[in-house]
């Protein structure tokens, strides 16, 4: 097996409550360091910090490519209400552009 410190993800940002800075994480352990944080709001029986940790877990036991990983900690910090960067960047971009370009095809339709 690898060492888990080379387990690579795509580079993620997010901000934990009480914390003006992002934690940062570009592996799978920096992923599960971030989860077994204190910050993180955890509460009994969490399905979806229990599924994120457990995919961290089949990650590094080579199990599940690492990439689940890291979907599933965005996931789930998405769903306890934090930001993560660069993927809430490019989900607000797309919606951005999603209705910049429905209200062009409203304008267009009243010139008509």
């Amino acid at each position: 097996m690898d060492d888990i410190a080379s387990m690579p993800i795509r580079e993620i940002a997010v901000f934990l409550p009480g914390s003006d800075r992002p934690r940062i994480a570009s592996t799978v352990e920096d992923i599960m360091g971030i989860l077994m944080a204190n910050e993180w709001w955890k509460k009994p029986n969490d399905t979806g910090w229990q599924h994120a940790l457990a995919t961290c877990f089949r990650a590094l036991q080579g199990e599940q490519d690492a990439s689940k990983a890291r979907v599933a900690f965005v996931n789930v910090a998405r769903d306890a209400g934090f930001k993560v960067l660069p993927d809430d960047e490019r989900k607000s971009r797309s919606r951005a552009t999603a209705a910049k370009t429905q209200k062009s095809g409203e304008w267009r339709s009243h010139v008509r």
